[in-house]
Protein backbone atom coordinates (compact mmCIF):
# COMPACT_ATOMS: atom_id res chain seq x y z
CA UNK A 1 0.00 0.00 0.00
CA UNK A 2 2.79 2.42 0.87
CA UNK A 3 4.57 1.76 -2.43
CA UNK A 4 1.34 2.16 -4.40
CA UNK A 5 0.37 5.37 -2.58
CA UNK A 6 3.85 6.77 -3.15
CA UNK A 7 3.59 6.02 -6.86
CA UNK A 8 0.43 8.13 -7.02
CA UNK A 9 2.20 11.11 -5.41
CA UNK A 10 4.18 12.12 -8.45
CA UNK A 11 4.52 14.86 -11.00
CA UNK A 12 1.31 13.78 -12.73
CA UNK A 13 -0.64 14.39 -9.54
CA UNK A 14 0.96 17.79 -9.10
CA UNK A 15 0.23 18.69 -12.71
CA UNK A 16 -3.41 17.68 -12.29
CA UNK A 17 -3.70 19.77 -9.14
CA UNK A 18 -2.19 22.80 -10.89
CA UNK A 19 -4.49 22.50 -13.88
CA UNK A 20 -7.53 22.15 -11.64
CA UNK A 21 -7.05 25.77 -10.51
CA UNK A 22 -8.47 26.74 -13.88
CA UNK A 23 -12.21 26.27 -13.43
CA UNK A 24 -13.98 24.04 -15.94
CA UNK A 25 -17.67 24.12 -16.78
CA UNK A 26 -17.63 20.36 -17.36
CA UNK A 27 -17.30 19.35 -13.74
CA UNK A 28 -14.19 17.65 -12.41
CA UNK A 29 -12.84 14.95 -14.67
CA UNK A 30 -11.06 12.16 -12.81
CA UNK A 31 -7.72 11.06 -14.22
CA UNK A 32 -5.16 8.32 -13.60
CA UNK A 33 -2.02 9.70 -11.92
CA UNK A 34 -0.24 6.49 -10.91
CA UNK A 35 2.37 5.15 -13.35
CA UNK A 36 2.58 1.96 -11.28
CA UNK A 37 -1.14 1.28 -11.72
CA UNK A 38 -0.80 1.75 -15.48
CA UNK A 39 2.17 -0.59 -15.60
CA UNK A 40 0.45 -3.26 -13.50
CA UNK A 41 -2.70 -3.15 -15.66
CA UNK A 42 -0.71 -3.31 -18.87
CA UNK A 43 1.26 -6.35 -17.74
CA UNK A 44 -2.01 -8.24 -18.00
CA UNK A 45 -3.17 -6.53 -21.19
CA UNK A 46 0.07 -6.44 -23.18
CA UNK A 47 -0.08 -10.01 -24.60
CA UNK A 48 -3.49 -9.37 -26.17
CA UNK A 49 -2.53 -5.85 -27.29
CA UNK A 50 0.30 -7.13 -29.49
CA UNK A 51 -2.25 -7.79 -32.24
CA UNK A 52 -3.03 -4.04 -32.30
CA UNK A 53 0.46 -2.83 -33.21
CA UNK A 54 0.21 -0.17 -35.91
CA UNK A 55 -3.54 0.35 -35.45
CA UNK A 56 -5.41 3.64 -35.09
CA UNK A 57 -6.13 4.63 -31.48
CA UNK A 58 -9.26 6.64 -30.67
CA UNK A 59 -8.49 8.15 -27.25
CA UNK A 60 -11.57 9.76 -25.65
CA UNK A 61 -10.95 12.09 -22.67
CA UNK A 62 -7.21 11.33 -22.34
CA UNK A 63 -6.81 13.89 -19.54
CA UNK A 64 -3.15 14.18 -18.57
CA UNK A 65 -2.20 11.49 -21.07
CA UNK A 66 -0.39 9.15 -18.66
CA UNK A 67 -2.48 6.11 -19.61
CA UNK A 68 -2.43 7.25 -23.26
CA UNK A 69 1.36 7.35 -23.36
CA UNK A 70 1.66 3.88 -21.82
CA UNK A 71 -0.71 2.39 -24.42
CA UNK A 72 1.08 4.29 -27.20
CA UNK A 73 4.45 2.93 -26.16
CA UNK A 74 3.23 -0.68 -26.32
CA UNK A 75 1.31 -0.75 -29.58
CA UNK A 76 3.10 2.04 -31.53
CA UNK A 77 -0.07 3.11 -33.37
CA UNK A 78 -0.17 4.46 -36.89
CA UNK A 79 -2.20 7.37 -35.58
CA UNK A 80 -3.29 8.30 -32.05
CA UNK A 81 -6.23 10.73 -31.85
CA UNK A 82 -6.62 12.53 -28.51
CA UNK A 83 -10.27 13.66 -28.34
CA UNK A 84 -10.81 16.19 -25.55
CA UNK A 85 -13.44 18.87 -24.95
CA UNK A 86 -12.44 22.45 -25.87
CA UNK A 87 -13.50 23.45 -22.33
CA UNK A 88 -11.16 20.95 -20.67
CA UNK A 89 -8.54 22.32 -18.29
CA UNK A 90 -6.16 19.60 -19.59
CA UNK A 91 -5.88 21.18 -23.07
CA UNK A 92 -2.66 23.22 -22.52
CA UNK A 93 -0.91 20.10 -21.22
CA UNK A 94 -2.33 17.91 -24.01
CA UNK A 95 -1.28 20.38 -26.71
CA UNK A 96 2.33 20.04 -25.58
CA UNK A 97 1.90 16.29 -25.16
CA UNK A 98 0.46 15.89 -28.69
CA UNK A 99 3.50 17.54 -30.30
CA UNK A 100 5.56 14.42 -29.52
CA UNK A 101 6.13 11.20 -31.45
CA UNK A 102 6.70 12.56 -34.98
CA UNK A 103 3.12 13.64 -35.51
CA UNK A 104 1.49 10.32 -34.66
CA UNK A 105 -0.47 12.10 -31.92
CA UNK A 106 -3.23 14.46 -33.04
CA UNK A 107 -5.28 16.56 -30.63
CA UNK A 108 -8.99 16.91 -31.40
CA UNK A 109 -10.83 19.63 -29.47
CA UNK A 110 -14.45 18.52 -29.85
CA UNK A 111 -17.50 18.76 -27.66
CA UNK A 112 -17.72 15.64 -25.54
CA UNK A 113 -20.75 14.21 -27.37
CA UNK A 114 -18.86 14.27 -30.67
CA UNK A 115 -15.84 12.45 -29.22
CA UNK A 116 -17.99 9.31 -28.95
CA UNK A 117 -19.55 9.59 -32.42
CA UNK A 118 -17.87 7.44 -35.12
CA UNK A 119 -19.32 9.51 -37.98
CA UNK A 120 -17.47 12.62 -36.76
CA UNK A 121 -14.10 10.90 -37.26
CA UNK A 122 -15.13 9.97 -40.82
CA UNK A 123 -16.47 13.46 -41.59
CA UNK A 124 -13.15 14.98 -40.49
CA UNK A 125 -11.22 12.58 -42.73
CA UNK A 126 -9.56 10.87 -39.78
CA UNK A 127 -11.02 7.44 -40.57
CA UNK A 128 -12.07 5.99 -43.94
CA UNK A 129 -15.83 5.68 -44.58
CA UNK A 130 -17.30 2.72 -42.76
CA UNK A 131 -18.30 -0.08 -45.09
CA UNK A 132 -20.56 -2.89 -43.92
CA UNK A 133 -18.80 -6.23 -43.77
CA UNK A 134 -20.00 -9.76 -43.11
CA UNK A 135 -16.67 -10.61 -41.50
CA UNK A 136 -16.95 -12.53 -38.25
CA UNK A 137 -13.44 -11.47 -37.21
CA UNK A 138 -12.76 -8.61 -34.78
CA UNK A 139 -11.55 -5.36 -36.29
CA UNK A 140 -8.04 -4.87 -34.94
CA UNK A 141 -7.25 -1.84 -37.07
CA UNK A 142 -8.94 0.36 -34.43
CA UNK A 143 -8.60 0.43 -30.65
CA UNK A 144 -10.75 2.73 -28.53
CA UNK A 145 -9.56 3.82 -25.09
CA UNK A 146 -11.77 6.10 -23.01
CA UNK A 147 -12.33 7.66 -19.61
CA UNK A 148 -15.91 8.42 -18.58
CA UNK A 149 -15.18 9.34 -14.96
CA UNK A 150 -16.22 12.69 -13.51
CA UNK A 151 -16.38 13.58 -9.83
CA UNK A 152 -19.63 15.49 -10.45
CA UNK A 153 -21.82 12.95 -12.29
CA UNK A 154 -24.09 14.01 -15.10
CA UNK A 155 -27.83 14.06 -14.53
CA UNK A 156 -29.88 10.95 -15.16
CA UNK A 157 -31.43 10.45 -18.58
CA UNK A 158 -32.78 7.69 -20.76
CA UNK A 159 -33.27 5.52 -17.69
CA UNK A 160 -29.53 5.25 -16.98
CA UNK A 161 -27.45 6.78 -14.25
CA UNK A 162 -24.16 7.82 -15.78
CA UNK A 163 -22.14 8.87 -18.77
CA UNK A 164 -20.59 5.38 -18.87
CA UNK A 165 -24.00 3.74 -19.21
CA UNK A 166 -25.12 6.07 -22.00
CA UNK A 167 -21.92 5.49 -23.96
CA UNK A 168 -22.11 1.72 -23.54
CA UNK A 169 -25.74 1.49 -24.64
CA UNK A 170 -24.85 3.28 -27.89
CA UNK A 171 -21.77 1.06 -28.21
CA UNK A 172 -23.87 -2.12 -27.87
CA UNK A 173 -26.50 -0.97 -30.36
CA UNK A 174 -23.81 -0.24 -32.96
CA UNK A 175 -22.27 -3.69 -32.44
CA UNK A 176 -25.59 -5.48 -32.94
CA UNK A 177 -26.35 -3.45 -36.09
CA UNK A 178 -22.75 -3.66 -37.37
CA UNK A 179 -22.48 0.08 -37.93
CA UNK A 180 -20.07 2.85 -36.93
CA UNK A 181 -16.75 1.64 -35.57
CA UNK A 182 -18.08 -1.93 -35.78
CA UNK A 183 -19.08 -1.94 -39.46
CA UNK A 184 -15.94 -3.88 -40.39
CA UNK A 185 -15.99 -6.12 -37.31
CA UNK A 186 -16.25 -5.65 -33.56
CA UNK A 187 -13.93 -3.02 -32.06
CA UNK A 188 -12.37 -3.38 -28.63
CA UNK A 189 -12.59 -0.66 -25.96
CA UNK A 190 -10.61 -0.15 -22.75
CA UNK A 191 -12.83 1.96 -20.51
CA UNK A 192 -12.00 3.70 -17.23
CA UNK A 193 -15.24 4.44 -15.38
CA UNK A 194 -16.40 5.17 -11.81
CA UNK A 195 -16.36 1.97 -9.75
CA UNK A 196 -19.98 2.50 -8.76
CA UNK A 197 -21.00 2.31 -12.44
CA UNK A 198 -19.85 -1.31 -12.65
CA UNK A 199 -22.80 -2.38 -10.49
CA UNK A 200 -25.01 -2.07 -13.58
CA UNK A 201 -22.34 -2.95 -16.18
CA UNK A 202 -20.98 -6.19 -14.70
CA UNK A 203 -23.21 -7.01 -11.69
CA UNK A 204 -22.21 -9.61 -9.12
CA UNK A 205 -25.77 -10.58 -8.20
CA UNK A 206 -28.86 -11.46 -10.22
CA UNK A 207 -30.96 -8.79 -8.52
CA UNK A 208 -28.52 -6.14 -9.82
CA UNK A 209 -28.87 -7.11 -13.48
CA UNK A 210 -30.30 -4.40 -15.70
CA UNK A 211 -31.00 -3.47 -19.28
CA UNK A 212 -27.41 -2.40 -19.82
CA UNK A 213 -25.82 -5.56 -18.38
CA UNK A 214 -28.11 -7.84 -20.41
CA UNK A 215 -27.42 -5.80 -23.57
CA UNK A 216 -23.68 -6.17 -22.98
CA UNK A 217 -23.99 -9.91 -22.35
CA UNK A 218 -25.65 -10.29 -25.75
CA UNK A 219 -22.77 -8.65 -27.60
CA UNK A 220 -19.56 -8.46 -25.55
CA UNK A 221 -17.28 -10.04 -23.04
CA UNK A 222 -16.54 -7.48 -20.33
CA UNK A 223 -13.41 -8.29 -18.35
CA UNK A 224 -12.71 -6.30 -15.16
CA UNK A 225 -8.97 -5.49 -15.18
CA UNK A 226 -8.82 -2.98 -12.32
CA UNK A 227 -11.34 -2.65 -9.51
CA UNK A 228 -11.68 -1.54 -5.92
CA UNK A 229 -13.64 -2.42 -2.81
CA UNK A 230 -16.33 -0.03 -4.03
CA UNK A 231 -16.66 -2.13 -7.21
CA UNK A 232 -17.77 -5.00 -4.97
CA UNK A 233 -20.03 -2.91 -2.78
CA UNK A 234 -21.68 -0.38 -5.04
CA UNK A 235 -25.44 -0.25 -4.47
CA UNK A 236 -25.95 -3.95 -5.01
CA UNK A 237 -26.78 -6.46 -2.33
CA UNK A 238 -23.92 -8.47 -0.97
CA UNK A 239 -23.58 -11.89 -2.45
CA UNK A 240 -23.76 -15.00 -0.29
CA UNK A 241 -20.37 -16.36 0.55
CA UNK A 242 -20.78 -19.88 -0.85
CA UNK A 243 -21.61 -18.66 -4.37
CA UNK A 244 -18.92 -15.99 -4.32
CA UNK A 245 -16.26 -18.40 -3.05
CA UNK A 246 -17.19 -21.02 -5.64
CA UNK A 247 -16.89 -18.41 -8.37
CA UNK A 248 -13.55 -17.16 -7.02
CA UNK A 249 -12.14 -20.69 -6.86
CA UNK A 250 -13.00 -21.25 -10.51
CA UNK A 251 -11.30 -17.97 -11.39
CA UNK A 252 -8.21 -18.91 -9.37
CA UNK A 253 -7.93 -22.12 -11.39
CA UNK A 254 -8.22 -20.15 -14.66
CA UNK A 255 -5.50 -17.79 -13.47
CA UNK A 256 -3.17 -20.65 -12.58
CA UNK A 257 -3.83 -22.37 -15.90
CA UNK A 258 -3.07 -19.11 -17.75
CA UNK A 259 -0.10 -18.11 -15.58
CA UNK A 260 -1.81 -14.90 -14.39
CA UNK A 261 -0.88 -13.46 -11.00
CA UNK A 262 -1.86 -10.31 -9.12
CA UNK A 263 0.84 -7.77 -8.25
CA UNK A 264 1.69 -7.51 -4.56
CA UNK A 265 -0.63 -5.08 -2.81
CA UNK A 266 -3.36 -5.41 -5.42
CA UNK A 267 -5.07 -8.54 -4.08
CA UNK A 268 -8.72 -8.19 -3.05
CA UNK A 269 -9.92 -9.62 0.26
CA UNK A 270 -11.82 -12.31 -1.66
CA UNK A 271 -8.70 -13.30 -3.58
CA UNK A 272 -6.66 -13.51 -0.38
CA UNK A 273 -9.31 -15.71 1.24
CA UNK A 274 -9.44 -18.14 -1.70
CA UNK A 275 -5.65 -18.23 -1.92
CA UNK A 276 -5.42 -19.09 1.77
CA UNK A 277 -8.04 -21.85 1.45
CA UNK A 278 -6.24 -23.26 -1.58
CA UNK A 279 -2.95 -23.24 0.29
CA UNK A 280 -4.46 -25.10 3.24
CA UNK A 281 -6.02 -27.65 0.89
CA UNK A 282 -2.65 -28.22 -0.83
CA UNK A 283 -1.13 -28.86 2.60
CA UNK A 284 -3.90 -31.31 3.51
CA UNK A 285 -5.34 -28.99 6.14
CA UNK A 286 -8.86 -27.90 5.27
CA UNK A 287 -9.12 -25.72 8.37
CA UNK A 288 -12.43 -24.16 9.21
CA UNK A 289 -15.38 -24.63 6.92
CA UNK A 290 -16.66 -21.79 4.79
CA UNK A 291 -19.45 -19.78 6.39
CA UNK A 292 -23.06 -20.74 5.76
CA UNK A 293 -24.17 -19.82 2.29
CA UNK A 294 -26.56 -17.20 3.54
CA UNK A 295 -24.13 -15.62 6.00
CA UNK A 296 -22.69 -12.78 3.98
CA UNK A 297 -19.50 -10.93 4.74
CA UNK A 298 -20.40 -7.60 6.33
CA UNK A 299 -18.25 -4.63 7.11
CA UNK A 300 -18.71 -4.96 10.87
CA UNK A 301 -17.63 -8.64 11.02
CA UNK A 302 -14.01 -7.61 11.02
CA UNK A 303 -14.70 -5.01 13.71
CA UNK A 304 -16.35 -7.68 15.88
CA UNK A 305 -13.43 -10.07 15.47
CA UNK A 306 -10.96 -7.35 16.42
CA UNK A 307 -12.99 -6.39 19.53
CA UNK A 308 -13.27 -10.03 20.61
CA UNK A 309 -9.54 -10.55 20.14
CA UNK A 310 -8.70 -7.41 22.13
CA UNK A 311 -11.09 -8.34 24.93
CA UNK A 312 -9.66 -11.87 25.20
CA UNK A 313 -6.16 -10.38 25.33
CA UNK A 314 -7.11 -8.02 28.17
CA UNK A 315 -7.33 -4.94 25.99
CA UNK A 316 -10.38 -3.49 27.74
CA UNK A 317 -12.71 -4.22 30.65
CA UNK A 318 -16.38 -5.09 30.70
CA UNK A 319 -17.28 -2.16 32.91
CA UNK A 320 -15.75 0.65 34.89
CA UNK A 321 -14.11 -0.69 38.02
CA UNK A 322 -13.46 -4.18 36.54
CA UNK A 323 -10.06 -5.46 35.51
CA UNK A 324 -9.39 -5.88 31.77
CA UNK A 325 -9.83 -9.52 30.82
CA UNK A 326 -12.12 -10.28 33.75
CA UNK A 327 -14.69 -12.74 32.34
CA UNK A 328 -17.00 -12.75 35.36
CA UNK A 329 -20.62 -11.67 34.99
CA UNK A 330 -21.45 -8.03 35.37
CA UNK A 331 -22.93 -7.18 38.76
CA UNK A 332 -26.62 -6.40 38.73
CA UNK A 333 -27.21 -2.82 37.71
CA UNK A 334 -23.74 -2.46 36.23
CA UNK A 335 -24.94 -2.38 32.59
CA UNK A 336 -24.85 1.40 32.60
CA UNK A 337 -21.20 1.28 33.61
CA UNK A 338 -20.16 -0.88 30.66
CA UNK A 339 -17.19 0.43 28.74
CA UNK A 340 -17.91 1.70 25.22
CA UNK A 341 -15.76 -1.08 23.67
CA UNK A 342 -17.55 -3.85 25.54
CA UNK A 343 -20.99 -2.36 24.80
CA UNK A 344 -20.11 -2.25 21.09
CA UNK A 345 -18.87 -5.84 21.13
CA UNK A 346 -22.09 -7.05 22.78
CA UNK A 347 -24.17 -5.10 20.26
CA UNK A 348 -22.37 -6.72 17.32
CA UNK A 349 -22.57 -10.19 18.89
CA UNK A 350 -26.34 -9.79 19.24
CA UNK A 351 -26.54 -8.66 15.62
CA UNK A 352 -24.66 -11.77 14.54
CA UNK A 353 -26.93 -14.08 16.56
CA UNK A 354 -30.03 -12.47 15.07
CA UNK A 355 -28.72 -12.75 11.51
CA UNK A 356 -27.51 -16.32 12.05
CA UNK A 357 -30.97 -17.36 13.28
CA UNK A 358 -32.62 -15.76 10.29
CA UNK A 359 -30.18 -17.11 7.75
CA UNK A 360 -30.34 -20.62 9.16
CA UNK A 361 -34.09 -20.56 8.52
CA UNK A 362 -33.52 -19.31 4.97
CA UNK A 363 -30.87 -21.99 4.43
CA UNK A 364 -33.33 -24.75 5.31
CA UNK A 365 -35.69 -23.45 2.64
CA UNK A 366 -32.81 -23.22 0.17
CA UNK A 367 -31.84 -26.83 0.81
CA UNK A 368 -35.40 -27.90 0.03
CA UNK A 369 -35.27 -25.83 -3.16
CA UNK A 370 -32.02 -27.59 -4.09
CA UNK A 371 -33.81 -30.94 -3.83
CA UNK A 372 -36.59 -29.67 -6.11
CA UNK A 373 -34.03 -28.39 -8.62
CA UNK A 374 -32.32 -31.79 -8.63
CA UNK A 375 -35.64 -33.43 -9.52
CA UNK A 376 -36.14 -30.86 -12.27
CA UNK A 377 -32.71 -31.64 -13.71
CA UNK A 378 -33.42 -35.36 -13.59
CA UNK A 379 -36.79 -34.95 -15.31
CA UNK A 380 -35.17 -32.84 -18.01
CA UNK A 381 -32.66 -35.62 -18.75
CA UNK A 382 -35.35 -38.31 -19.27
CA UNK A 383 -36.99 -38.96 -22.66
CA UNK A 384 -40.54 -37.54 -23.04
CA UNK A 385 -42.18 -40.99 -23.09
CA UNK A 386 -40.25 -42.43 -20.15
CA UNK A 387 -42.76 -43.38 -17.41
CA UNK A 388 -40.26 -42.26 -14.76
CA UNK A 389 -40.39 -38.72 -16.12
CA UNK A 390 -44.00 -38.22 -15.06
CA UNK A 391 -43.33 -39.71 -11.64
CA UNK A 392 -40.37 -37.35 -11.12
CA UNK A 393 -42.40 -34.36 -12.29
CA UNK A 394 -45.25 -35.25 -9.96
CA UNK A 395 -42.90 -35.55 -6.98
CA UNK A 396 -41.34 -32.22 -7.93
CA UNK A 397 -44.74 -30.50 -8.04
CA UNK A 398 -45.73 -31.93 -4.66
CA UNK A 399 -42.51 -30.69 -3.07
CA UNK A 400 -42.92 -27.28 -4.69
CA UNK A 401 -46.41 -27.03 -3.21
CA UNK A 402 -45.16 -27.90 0.27
CA UNK A 403 -42.31 -25.41 -0.02
CA UNK A 404 -44.76 -22.71 -1.10
CA UNK A 405 -46.89 -23.46 1.96
CA UNK A 406 -43.82 -23.21 4.22
CA UNK A 407 -42.99 -19.84 2.73
CA UNK A 408 -46.52 -18.58 3.30
CA UNK A 409 -46.30 -19.66 6.94
CA UNK A 410 -42.97 -17.90 7.44
CA UNK A 411 -43.76 -14.72 9.32
CA UNK A 412 -40.42 -12.98 8.93
CA UNK A 413 -40.43 -11.22 5.52
CA UNK A 414 -36.62 -11.00 5.55
CA UNK A 415 -36.38 -14.81 5.49
CA UNK A 416 -38.66 -15.01 2.46
CA UNK A 417 -36.77 -12.21 0.72
CA UNK A 418 -33.40 -13.82 1.38
CA UNK A 419 -34.66 -17.19 0.16
CA UNK A 420 -35.88 -15.78 -3.17
CA UNK A 421 -32.76 -13.66 -3.61
CA UNK A 422 -30.30 -16.51 -3.07
CA UNK A 423 -32.40 -19.08 -4.93
CA UNK A 424 -32.05 -17.19 -8.19
CA UNK A 425 -28.39 -16.32 -7.56
CA UNK A 426 -27.56 -20.00 -7.10
CA UNK A 427 -29.47 -21.06 -10.18
CA UNK A 428 -27.69 -18.46 -12.31
CA UNK A 429 -24.24 -19.45 -11.04
CA UNK A 430 -24.90 -23.15 -11.70
CA UNK A 431 -25.75 -22.60 -15.38
CA UNK A 432 -23.17 -23.58 -18.00
CA UNK A 433 -21.74 -21.08 -18.67
CA UNK A 434 -22.74 -19.04 -15.59
CA UNK A 435 -25.25 -16.33 -16.43
CA UNK A 436 -23.37 -13.38 -14.92
CA UNK A 437 -20.32 -12.04 -16.77
CA UNK A 438 -18.73 -11.56 -13.36
CA UNK A 439 -18.68 -15.35 -12.96
CA UNK A 440 -17.14 -15.70 -16.43
CA UNK A 441 -14.18 -13.42 -15.67
CA UNK A 442 -10.79 -14.82 -16.70
CA UNK A 443 -8.95 -13.38 -13.70
CA UNK A 444 -9.56 -11.40 -10.54
CA UNK A 445 -9.38 -7.63 -11.08
CA UNK A 446 -6.40 -6.00 -9.46
CA UNK A 447 -7.10 -3.61 -6.63
CA UNK A 448 -6.65 0.13 -7.15
CA UNK A 449 -6.61 2.84 -4.50
CA UNK A 450 -8.36 6.21 -4.51
CA UNK A 451 -4.97 7.94 -4.18
CA UNK A 452 -4.04 6.69 -7.65
CA UNK A 453 -6.61 9.02 -9.23
CA UNK A 454 -7.12 12.76 -9.09
CA UNK A 455 -9.43 13.96 -7.70
CA UNK A 456 -9.40 10.94 -5.40
CA UNK A 457 -12.13 8.52 -6.40
CA UNK A 458 -12.59 4.81 -7.02
CA UNK A 459 -12.27 3.91 -10.71
CA UNK A 460 -12.41 0.61 -12.57
CA UNK A 461 -10.84 -0.45 -15.86
CA UNK A 462 -13.01 -2.62 -18.11
CA UNK A 463 -11.78 -4.49 -21.18
CA UNK A 464 -14.79 -4.66 -23.53
CA UNK A 465 -14.43 -7.04 -26.47
CA UNK A 466 -17.31 -7.73 -28.89
CA UNK A 467 -18.14 -11.40 -29.20
CA UNK A 468 -17.25 -12.99 -32.50
CA UNK A 469 -19.18 -14.39 -34.21
CA UNK A 470 -22.06 -12.16 -33.15
CA UNK A 471 -24.84 -14.52 -32.02
CA UNK A 472 -27.62 -11.96 -31.66
CA UNK A 473 -27.36 -9.38 -34.48
CA UNK A 474 -30.11 -6.87 -35.26
CA UNK A 475 -31.28 -5.77 -38.66
CA UNK A 476 -31.19 -2.05 -39.47
CA UNK A 477 -34.15 -0.41 -37.76
CA UNK A 478 -34.73 -3.18 -35.21
CA UNK A 479 -32.66 -1.55 -32.48
CA UNK A 480 -35.56 0.56 -31.22
CA UNK A 481 -37.70 -2.54 -30.74
CA UNK A 482 -35.00 -4.19 -28.62
CA UNK A 483 -34.46 -1.04 -26.55
CA UNK A 484 -38.19 -0.57 -25.93
CA UNK A 485 -38.71 -4.20 -24.97
CA UNK A 486 -35.83 -4.36 -22.48
CA UNK A 487 -36.64 -0.94 -21.02
CA UNK A 488 -40.26 -1.98 -20.47
CA UNK A 489 -39.32 -5.25 -18.80
CA UNK A 490 -36.70 -3.85 -16.43
CA UNK A 491 -38.49 -0.61 -15.53
CA UNK A 492 -42.03 -1.96 -15.23
CA UNK A 493 -41.84 -2.92 -11.56
CA UNK A 494 -43.18 -6.42 -12.10
CA UNK A 495 -40.68 -9.18 -11.49
CA UNK A 496 -41.75 -11.61 -14.19
CA UNK A 497 -42.74 -11.68 -17.84
CA UNK A 498 -46.35 -10.74 -17.22
CA UNK A 499 -44.82 -7.27 -17.66
CA UNK A 500 -45.15 -7.94 -21.41
CA UNK A 501 -48.82 -7.07 -21.06
CA UNK A 502 -47.83 -3.44 -20.50
CA UNK A 503 -46.49 -3.39 -24.08
CA UNK A 504 -49.82 -4.52 -25.49
CA UNK A 505 -52.78 -6.65 -24.39
CA UNK A 506 -52.17 -10.26 -25.38
CA UNK A 507 -48.39 -9.86 -25.72
CA UNK A 508 -47.66 -12.39 -22.94
CA UNK A 509 -49.73 -15.18 -24.50
CA UNK A 510 -48.51 -14.38 -28.00
CA UNK A 511 -44.76 -14.06 -27.39
CA UNK A 512 -43.95 -16.66 -24.72
CA UNK A 513 -44.61 -19.74 -26.94
CA UNK A 514 -42.27 -18.29 -29.57
CA UNK A 515 -39.28 -18.52 -27.19
CA UNK A 516 -38.83 -22.17 -26.07
CA UNK A 517 -35.82 -21.33 -23.89
CA UNK A 518 -38.09 -19.52 -21.42
CA UNK A 519 -39.66 -22.79 -20.27
CA UNK A 520 -36.61 -25.04 -20.73
CA UNK A 521 -34.78 -25.63 -17.40
CA UNK A 522 -31.76 -26.87 -19.34
CA UNK A 523 -31.38 -23.42 -20.92
CA UNK A 524 -31.97 -21.38 -17.77
CA UNK A 525 -35.77 -21.28 -17.99
CA UNK A 526 -38.60 -22.39 -15.69
CA UNK A 527 -41.37 -24.86 -16.49
CA UNK A 528 -43.81 -22.26 -15.22
CA UNK A 529 -42.61 -19.08 -16.92
CA UNK A 530 -44.16 -16.99 -14.14
CA UNK A 531 -41.45 -18.36 -11.84
CA UNK A 532 -38.74 -16.85 -14.07
CA UNK A 533 -37.75 -13.35 -12.90
CA UNK A 534 -36.83 -10.79 -15.55
CA UNK A 535 -33.38 -10.50 -13.96
CA UNK A 536 -32.67 -14.12 -14.98
CA UNK A 537 -33.36 -13.65 -18.69
CA UNK A 538 -30.50 -15.05 -20.76
CA UNK A 539 -29.23 -13.31 -23.92
CA UNK A 540 -30.89 -16.08 -25.94
CA UNK A 541 -34.25 -15.37 -24.28
CA UNK A 542 -33.97 -11.60 -24.69
CA UNK A 543 -33.10 -11.94 -28.38
CA UNK A 544 -35.92 -14.45 -28.88
CA UNK A 545 -38.45 -12.10 -27.28
CA UNK A 546 -37.22 -9.20 -29.44
CA UNK A 547 -37.54 -11.27 -32.59
CA UNK A 548 -41.01 -12.52 -31.60
CA UNK A 549 -42.09 -8.95 -30.80
CA UNK A 550 -40.88 -7.66 -34.19
CA UNK A 551 -42.72 -10.46 -36.02
CA UNK A 552 -45.97 -10.14 -34.03
CA UNK A 553 -48.55 -8.66 -36.44
CA UNK A 554 -50.62 -7.07 -33.64
CA UNK A 555 -47.85 -5.07 -31.99
CA UNK A 556 -48.61 -1.36 -31.56
CA UNK A 557 -46.46 1.35 -33.09
CA UNK A 558 -43.50 2.27 -30.90
CA UNK A 559 -44.78 5.83 -30.64
CA UNK A 560 -47.92 4.50 -28.92
CA UNK A 561 -46.03 2.62 -26.18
Amino acid sequence: MAQISQAASNSFRQTARTLRHKKSKLGSKVDIVSPLLCDDALKRLTPSLQAYKGCTVIDINPGLGLWSSKIHEIIQPRKHYLAESPKSHFLPHLASFASQENGRYQLLTWEDKYCWRPDRYVAEGLLPPFEASKSQEPNKSILVIANSAVSQPTSRSRGTGSKSHLALLDWVHDIRRRIGFHAGGGVRMLLWCPAKDTTAIIPRTIVSRSKISLSLEMTCHVEPIVGSDESARGKQKRRDQSVELTSAKRVLKRMRDSGITLPAGRESELYKQVQEESKRADEGNTGTQAPSATVRARGWHKELQELQHRFAAGGFAKADGMRPGDQSKLPRGAERARTSQYARMVELENNLKHIQKRTNAAEQLLQEQAGIDALDTRANSLPPNDPQKQAVLQEMQERKKKLRERLEMTRNPHIREEFVYFKHDRKASSQVPPLLMWDQRRAEPMKAYDEEFFPEQSLSLLDIEPKQPLLFPLAEGDGNFSTTLLSTLFQNGKNNLTALETLAPGAFDALIPKVPALTDPGRGGERDVRDLPISRLTPEMAHGLTKAWIEWPFKPDLIDI
